[in-house]
């Protein structure tokens, strides 16, 4: 504990608490060396004192430790402190009685050990009881039990003083309890303490097993020391070889006996895992993978959590037990993005909240995690998770793995968590696999559809073109009554057919792009320039573009073909009744990404139109589905296919009554370092001037969307062009 490195305060009183005892012990050790009668011995007074002093001083040692460990009051250390200064001065006094009385010594430090070292005990029992965490209670109480054992076994030793034949228990005990005490440091989980237990258990029978092999090849050999040796060797080897696989198969039916539920839910895990390792499928994966630890009786409630498309958040994939929520919005689960734990525990922030909470002395530091913890109970309590493991594909959150045991508060421990860990990454792996072979069925797809595509358009054109033709050339103007009005249906009709082919070629064609450095900012000003004189006069066009946006990698037409159509969308929407369309500019916060250097901004258009029915949403970017009576259902499959291309998503957000906002998100281009700047030359001036000559600035110039730049003088002509 002592060379641990920044360590706090309770570990190094618990260092100097183990110190303390095993000196005591050392020098007891020591002292049994030297016979009791011995009064001229100078080595055996000397260890006699210095076992009697530091047996003094085990108990102040104990219960400076304990008030720490507690967070007792400052005050209460004060009298720890007299303790052990107490303990000191009766030690060097005790230590210093002549040798004929060494038994009333031994009697006097005994009985005042065991008294201080009870009253440390109360002090946890007393704790025990105002804890208001079950957790807490349950561990205190396995400490106190473990000290009263320590110090009942410590007093059996004394058996030996009066001629009882007892073997000296307490040094094993007291260390095992140090052990198990160092651990509790270390480990805050009582699973983890359970699994130290059977680690204990297990490591006793290897060690008991390890010692009947070495008797069995040494006890035979009576008195040729050669052989002696030399099977001490063989056992050596022996015991190497068969240290690991034997320490291995102990563990395992220690667990299966002490632990059974524990060993059912690892082997029904392991058998889990293998099952499901060659499934592609998500929804397939995710049914058996929740099926499987359901039926293991160690899980009341599982799900599963997926980034949504549609907008920020994470929706329901699927799950088991009470239905948790359906889904999660940024601000529900930004507290779960922050972490960089592989899994989270809800006991583990429980506790953690308790602890800040019982500081005396609240930092800003101290407040903010306390309302940070609270954000990652309330995130943790809508998926109903008890234990909660973040799906990570690609530097970034993709999902949400969650169980929980309602039944138990700490229901999982560390070897379950470790195989929890790697049925979350299987998951991952496959959602990812999952969205990468569909963007290649996607991309197959559209090109066997603009193989096909060509060769359609030019049998459906052909014809067109004659129908078209011979209806013009039939003049409908000299045609009486209803047959002129046919011969127009016929022109008009043909007219859309050929719109919606010239649509398909422009959706299933390959997109030729010309990407570069491109402002949102100017896109927006320039689209809304170059529509607004289409916009009908009861409607009002407004733009609302934040500043300092960062630059994105795209294609300026094409960003400007989408922006076109979207707000034509909004026009027909609105159709003759007042109402508003604004396009607006800003950026994002990040969402779902560890990468502090990536960032985003978004485009959004909004009308106050009748809405969008829900049930319409989910396929209104499908090609060829559409509601209104001459539209070609491509408009919306084309902008989502052109804002895939940029790397982008593209959302909706709708509500019927209350309007529409398509939202656009692009990747922005990473902040580049401004150059420095170059120091102008030294000038020196002419005879007669004020000044040095003005050096000739280069011509003023901006960029356009596709990262063409050209003079500023020719921005008016062109823009009136």
């Amino acid at each position: 504990m002592l060379l641990r490195p920044q360590r706090p305060r309770v570990l190094t009183l618990f260092g100097i608490f183990a110190l303390t005892v095993g000196s005591f012990y050392l020098c007891r050790f020591i002292g049994g060396l030297f016979p009791y009668d011995s009064s001229e011995s100078l080595g055996g007074r000397v260890a006699l004192g210095a076992t009697l002093v530091l047996g003094a001083l085990v108990p102040p040692a104990a219960l400076n430790f304990f008030l720490e460990f507690l967070s007792f009051s400052p005050r209460a250390a004060r009298y720890g402190r007299r303790m052990a200064l107490f303990s000191v001065f009766l030690g060097l006094a005790v230590g210093a009685t002549p040798l004929g009385d060494y038994f009333a010594a031994r009697v006097a430090v005994s009985i005042w050990v065991l008294l201080a070292l009870s009253f440390s005990i109360s002090l946890v029992v007393a704790r025990m009881r105002r804890s208001e965490s079950r957790i807490d209670r349950a561990r205190l109480m396995y400490l106190a039990i473990g000290a009263v054992a320590s110090i009942f076994f410590s007093a059996l030793d004394f058996l030996s003083t009066f001629n009882v034949p007892f073997p000296p228990l307490g040094p094993i005990v007291a260390t095992l309890y140090l052990f198990f005490l160092s651990q509790t440091l270390l480990r805050l989980r009582l699973m983890d303490l359970h699994e130290l237990l059977g680690k204990i258990a297990s490591q006793t029978f290897l060690a008991v097993i390890l010692a009947l092999i070495f008797v069995v090849l040494t006890v035979w050999v009576e008195g040729n020391t050669g052989l002696f040796v030399f099977n001490t060797i063989v056992a050596a080897f022996v015991m190497l070889i068969l240290s690991e696989p034997l320490r291995d198969k102990v563990e395992e039916r220690v667990v299966a006996i002490f632990f059974r539920e524990r060993f059912n839910f690892l082997q029904a895990v392991r058998a889990l895992r293998s099952r499901t390792a060659g499934i592609l499928d998500v929804g397939e994966l995710s049914a058996r993978m929740l099926d499987g630890l359901n039926e293991t009786r160690r899980v009341t409630h599982a799900s599963i959590y997926l980034l949504a498309e549609d907008r920020p958040g994470f929706r329901l994939l699927d799950s088991r037990g009470p239905q948790p929520a359906l889904f999660l919005d940024a601000g529900a689960v930004r507290a779960l993005l922050n972490r960089t734990e592989k899994a989270q525990l809800l006991e583990a922030v429980e506790r953690r909240t308790h602890e800040l909470r019982q500081q005396l002395h609240e930092s800003k530091r101290g407040r903010d995690e306390i309302k940070r913890l609270n954000d990652v109970k309330s995130a943790m309590q809508l998926m109903k998770a008890g234990i909660t493991v973040p799906l990570v594909g690609n530097d970034r959150v993709i999902g949400f793995l969650n169980l929980w045991d309602e039944r138990v508060p700490e229901a999982f421990a560390s070897d379950e968590i470790a195989l929890i860990l790697d049925l979350s990454e299987l998951l991952a792996t496959v959602v990812e696999n999952s969205k990468l072979y569909d963007r290649m069925r996607e991309r197959d797809r559209l090109a066997a559809l603009g193989e096909m595509s060509a060769g359609l358009a030019h049998e459906i054109r052909n014809p067109l073109g004659a129908i078209k033709g011979a209806a013009q050339c039939l003049d409908p103007r000299r045609l009486p009554g209803e047959d002129g009005e046919f011969l127009e249906v016929i022109v008009e009709e043909v007219n859309r057919l050929n719109g919606v082919v010239t649509a398909f070629l422009d959706y299933a064609r390959p997109l030729k792009q010309n990407f570069g450095p491109t402002d949102v900012n100017e896109v927006v000003t320039r689209t809304v320039r170059l529509i607004q004189n289409d916009v009908p006069a009861h409607l009002t066009l407004k733009t609302e573009l934040a500043e300092g946006l960062a630059k994105v990698e795209g294609d300026a037409e094409q960003l400007k073909q989408v922006l076109i159509n979207l707000v034509q969308n909004g026009i027909q929407a609105l159709g003759t009744t007042q109402g508003e369309l604004t396009v607006k500019t800003f950026k994002p916060e990040r969402f779902g990404d560890f990468r502090a250097t990536d960032s985003a901004v978004e485009i959004q258009v909004i009308d106050s139109g009748p809405g969008i029915p829900a049930d319409q949403q989910l396929n209104i970017f499908v090609p060829f589905f559409t509601t209104k009576s001459k539209g070609t259902g491509l408009g919306l499959a084309i902008c989502q296919r052109i804002i895939k291309s940029h790397g982008g998503t593209i959302t909706v957000q709708s509500r019927v009554g209350e309007g529409t906002a398509f939202i656009i998100r692009l990747p922005t281009l990473p902040a580049e370092p401004l150059p420095a700047e170059t120091p102008l030359p030294e000038v020196t001036p002419m005879p007669g001037s004020l000044s040095p000559p003005a050096r000739e600035l280069p011509e003023s110039t901006e960029t356009d969307g596709k990262g063409d730049r050209r003079p500023r003088r020719d921005r008016k002509k062109r823009r009136t062009g």
